[in-house]
């Protein structure tokens, strides 16, 4: 039995730069359902993958504004996580052609400033490191 992978060793790029003090990160990928029905028949006739949608959150202490900027310019990058760290042999999720479509900025008076960003990527790619 494996033992379950520890999210502090997690690396996290944009445009292969890490990103430095993250705190979290959501990738999802989501497909929509064709389903289509007949007259006399309560199961569906078609059932069927539809679009995908590839969705990331980062959520990270500021720093400065550069995602921000991103957001705000339509800057498309392209967005690697590595869940079990670098290093030969282990997975490798990269997001391609991510729009950065939403920025939110978090201040509170006895913590650190926190910025979150969201996108969309065109494709995914899961693969192994070499």
């Amino acid at each position: 039995m494996s033992s379950p992978v520890l999210g502090k060793d997690a690396v996290i790029q944009i445009d292969s730069q890490d990103v430095g003090y993250a705190k979290n990160v959501r990738l999802g990928t989501e497909s929509s359902i064709i389903k289509d029905y007949v007259i006399g028949d309560s199961d569906p006739a078609v059932l069927e993958p539809g679009n995908y949608t590839y969705t990331v959150r980062i959520e990270k202490m500021w720093i400065d504004k550069t995602y921000m900027e991103k957001v705000i310019n339509g800057t498309k990058v392209s967005i690697v996580v590595r869940p079990e760290g670098t290093g030969s042999g282990k997975t490798e999720i990269t997001l391609n052609n991510v729009v950065l479509n939403r920025f939110e900025l978090s201040i509170a008076q006895d913590g650190v400033v926190m910025e979150s960003i969201e996108g969309e990527g065109k494709g995914i790619t899961i693969g192994t490191q070499s």
